[in-house]
């Protein structure tokens, strides 16, 4: 779960689901020798993970065109070919489509990337009133309307994005915020990466080169030393706290410049919430007329760059990376990335099961129910935090399969790709922006239909568990129930269970903001135990888990199958949910990832995510009979428990 709201919209997902990235423990020797788990040295009772993946880990190659191998990825790769294969037969049909369907714009979008003599022929056009209010603008003032303009009408932010939220503090009311500028990477990357300012400075370069302008480098090279001065004033949004990000200001309050950005946006006679004054304030200073070149030029790179997919082959190429992709392919992934509500309601429409739906919502109201015996009986809550807890477990909503949404309804495409990629882009941010004066719409989704995915949102109290995920092995309406619940079960636990980690748990039942009504003796087991347990954990003898950085999501995996397992005493019962648990997690990629993902991944490995956590469970020690010795072995005072 993403701790906060994305500082970027677009069509942005206001919270990100969990996923699965892991390292191999053991590489393949390269003579092709066949190991057994005997031979290879794994017991079950010290690596009950690589145990029971032990064929992925050890008897398969990851293919070709993938960075890795297992359970999810290979339901992820099933379903992106199916919807492949839906989007070329939609985009090939020359049955003419209902305007305004959801096949109609699939169908256009895929017609019209293909169509590249028209693509040429249009060339930029569609965006010269974007690029001459740029070339237009001559003081600080004029630009940031043409900023204002080409947000609404274009969908490209150029000074930080306004975007609507649910108030942290009340759930009843969306409340206007601007978010943080987009500086291509994040401020410590751009600051501190070893290639990133210099990569960005080559493609801001190219840009301006393409428009015809005569000092492409020298301009470039102004414009990435104004973001890194940016970014020295720009706060990392995982280490913010929603205090840190609530800064309500009144149009007054703001720079005069920013309360006119604000409003050519339709934006600028309210309070808005700022969540990064520090970094708007260092906009202010640079916002002047004496820098208007280098914000003009800032200006074309972010409007050029935001259409490169769909512009002329010298704009396209000029970015594109090798790529070995057909323009067919190319074709079905821009409509991928544009059109996702469509495809997500046809993946539904077609692919929908009424009676998986029937057994995915039973299963996931006796988890509920599980929770909510869990907490009545937990040794370590006060009164007052059992109370809490039993509120929000009351109160959580769910949403399985698919969403009803028709998105994009107003939106009518063009009869060229980049005016209808404008169409869509600018629609989204108008809805967005229109929503401000509106209660939240408790429906929404921030997932499509066919999402290998689950999220938890704090603001709603609310699970989302998308249909994509209703495949096997991940589940199966044909089998047994335990080995479901060890499958997809232990996602939807993990999704409840962010509503009692160490960020979900500040929000109450309805999705408002207070921690002060939690003690802190709780918010310590959920974060100082929790961290210090995952890290002290190790991967590939190298690699010491980030306990802090992963603390939400290692306490919503062991919150989770702690609940899970507390459902069944039958030794049978518990040995399918951690198999198939272990199993759901099987992962083989590339050793050279590892100390990427343990940097940047807020998820433990795979590895951790199954030993880790099993290792705190007691009846796993139960099933399997492990004991002082054993690697899975942990004391039994030094095992954490969230219940």
């Amino acid at each position: 779960m993403q701790k906060h709201i994305s500082l970027f919209l677009s069509a942005v997902l206001l919270l990100t689901g969990c996923s699965a990235k892991i390292v191999q423990n053991e590489p393949k020797p390269a003579d092709n020798t066949v190991y057994s788990r005997d031979s290879a040295g794994i017991r079950l009772e010290d690596d009950f993970y690589g145990y029971m993946n032990f064929d992925l880990l050890y008897g398969t190659d990851i293919p070709a065109d993938m960075f890795e191998a297992g359970t999810l990825r290979m339901v992820q790769k099933n379903v992106d070919d199916v919807i492949s294969v839906e989007i070329i037969s939609i985009g090939k049909n020359d049955t003419p489509y209902p305007d305004g369907s959801d096949e109609k714009r699939i169908h256009d979008i895929y017609r019209q990337y293909l169509d590249t003599e028209t693509r040429e022929q249009v060339g930029l056009a569609p965006l010269e009133k974007a690029l001459n209010a740029i070339e237009n603008a001559r003081t600080a003032n004029d630009f940031v309307h043409a900023c204002g303009m080409i947000y609404t009408e274009y969908g490209v932010p150029v000074l930080p994005a306004v975007g609507v939220k649910q108030d942290n503090y009340d759930n009843s009311k969306n409340m206007p915020y601007i978010g943080q500028m987009q500086l291509y990477y994040t401020a410590d990357e751009l600051q501190n990466g070893r290639d990133s300012a210099e990569n960005l400075q080559q493609q801001m370069a190219e840009i301006l080169r393409l428009l015809g302008h005569d000092k492409p480098d020298s301009l470039a090279c102004d414009i990435v030393t104004m973001l890194l001065d940016i970014a020295e004033d720009t706060s990392d949004p995982s280490k913010m706290s929603v205090e840190d990000m609530y800064n309500i200001r009144k149009p007054d309050e703001l720079d005069p410049l920013v309360k006119e950005y604000l409003a050519s946006d339709g934006m600028g006679s309210g309070n808005i919430c700022v969540l990064d004054i520090a970094q708007l304030e260092k906009i202010g200073t640079l916002l002047t007329d004496d820098n208007m070149e280098i914000w003009k030029s800032l200006a074309e790179c972010m409007l050029v760059y935001a259409y490169k997919d769909v512009l002329p082959s010298s704009y396209s190429e000029a970015f594109e990376q090798v790529s070995f992709q057909t323009d067919e392919e190319k074709a079905v992934q821009i409509v991928k990335t544009l059109l996702v509500d469509e495809i997500g309601s046809i993946y539904a429409q077609k692919y929908g099961d009424e009676k998986t739906f029937a057994a995915v919502g039973d299963m996931t109201s006796d988890i509920i129910s599980a929770y909510k015996k869990c907490i009545e009986s937990s040794e370590l809550l006060t009164e007052n935090d059992r109370r809490e807890c039993l509120a929000k477990i009351d109160n959580i909503s769910v949403n399985i399969g698919c969403p009803d949404v028709n998105a994009h309804k107003d939106v009518q495409l063009s009869g060229n790709l980049l005016e209808s990629v404008i169409h869509i882009k600018s629609g989204t941010v108008l809805e967005m922006l229109s929503s401000a004066d509106k209660a939240p719409n408790a429906d929404e989704w921030g997932m499509p239909a066919y999402a290998v995915n689950a999220y938890y949102d704090a603001q709603k109290n609310s699970i989302t568990v998308p249909m994509g995920l209703f495949t096997a092995p991940i589940f199966d309406v044909k089998a047994d129930y335990y080995t479901n619940l060890g499958g997809l079960g232990s996602i939807i636990a993990h999704e409840i269970g962010h509503a009692f980690d160490a960020d979900g748990i500040l929000y109450d039942e309805h999705g408002n903001y207070r921690p002060d009504r939690i003690s802190p003796k709780r918010t310590e087991l959920l974060s100082d135990e929790v961290s210090a347990y995952f890290g002290s954990m190790q991967i590939m003898d190298t690699f010491y888990i980030d306990g802090e950085h992963t603390q939400t999501e290692n306490a919503a995996d062991l919150g989770g199958m702690q609940v899970i397992v507390s459902m069944t005493d039958d030794k049978e019962e518990l040995r399918r949910i951690f198999e198939s648990y272990a199993n759901l997690w099987a992962t083989l990629s590339y050793d050279t990832n590892a100390s990427e993902q343990i940097a940047d991944d807020v998820h433990s490995p795979a590895e951790i995510r199954v030993n880790g956590v099993l290792s705190s469970v007691d009846k796993f020690y139960e099933v399997y009979d492990i004991s002082d010795g054993d690697e899975m072995f942990v004391p039994y005072d030094k095992r954490v428990r969230v219940w």
